[in-house]
């Protein structure tokens, strides 16, 4: 019984775009918070936040040529990462960081194409896309956030969070991982809840802080709405 479900389920994922993607979506936001900094910590981070990039590659894999573009950027994003492993440079941080932020608006964008443009019926598969764009786009604000604080150092203020004890097994050099309050920033900011316990210092953090905030809004609007639209028009199309 347990294997019918397993393949049942696994069944269910293959023929959906963004299911997929989804779990791993909600799988690195449920967890993040909780991985160490030590090598098995950062490797776990890296292996779900991997998880979600290839979530990203399915969602695209009808479509043979923005499937093509996405893997060659995803190689350029592995490289990338790897190098992240062997040396200690912020450059190549910041590089790895925006290599996986053009993979991500790559295939955010072409989500967002799908559930808010095309034509067709409102499933539940367009539904899991709408979700996924929404958490998509804090992930990309967050990969934003931490390019611009690689290169202008500061740029936010994390308050008076308490600093955890140094980790002895702890890997000095950077990583995303280290980003964590950035992404939790972020999310904060594209729901506009605005707990203030994170403050943007500079005039570009405060500009796409704003910006991120103006787009999470837009988004529920839109976006719930096209598909409240859809569902209007697919019960008139049904109604003899």
């Amino acid at each position: 019984m347990p294997l019918r479900l397993t393949f049942r389920a696994l069944r269910t994922i293959r023929s959906s775009r963004y299911l997929l993607l989804l779990i791993a979506l909600t799988t690195l936001l449920t967890l993040y918070p909780f991985w160490g900094r030590d090598v098995v910590g950062l490797a776990t981070f890296d292996l779900v936040f991997w998880g979600v990039l290839l979530g990203g590659l399915w969602a695209l894999h009808r479509t043979r040529r923005l499937l093509g573009i996405a893997v060659a950027l995803a190689i350029a994003a592995f490289i990338a990462s790897v190098a992240t492993y062997l040396t200690s440079s912020r450059g190549i941080l910041l590089v790895s960081c925006l290599l996986d932020l053009t993979l991500l608006v790559f295939v955010t964008a072409n989500i967002l194409s799908h559930v808010v443009l095309d034509e067709g019926r409102m499933d539940a598969d367009r539904i899991f896309g709408a979700v996924c764009g929404y958490l998509l786009i804090g992930l990309c604000w967050a990969l934003i956030y931490g390019a611009l604080d690689l290169m202008q150092p500061g740029s936010f203020h994390l308050g008076k969070a308490p600093v955890p004890p140094p980790d002895p097994n702890a890997d000095p050099a950077p990583h995303f991982a280290d980003m964590d309050p950035l992404l939790y920033y972020s999310l904060v900011t594209l729901s506009t809840l605005g707990y203030g316990d994170i403050v943007a210092m500079t005039r570009a953090a405060r500009s796409l802080s704003a910006l991120e905030a103006i787009v999470g809004q837009l988004y529920m609007a839109v976006v719930v709405a096209r598909l409240i639209g859809l569902q209007l028009l697919a019960r008139r199309h049904e109604r003899p």
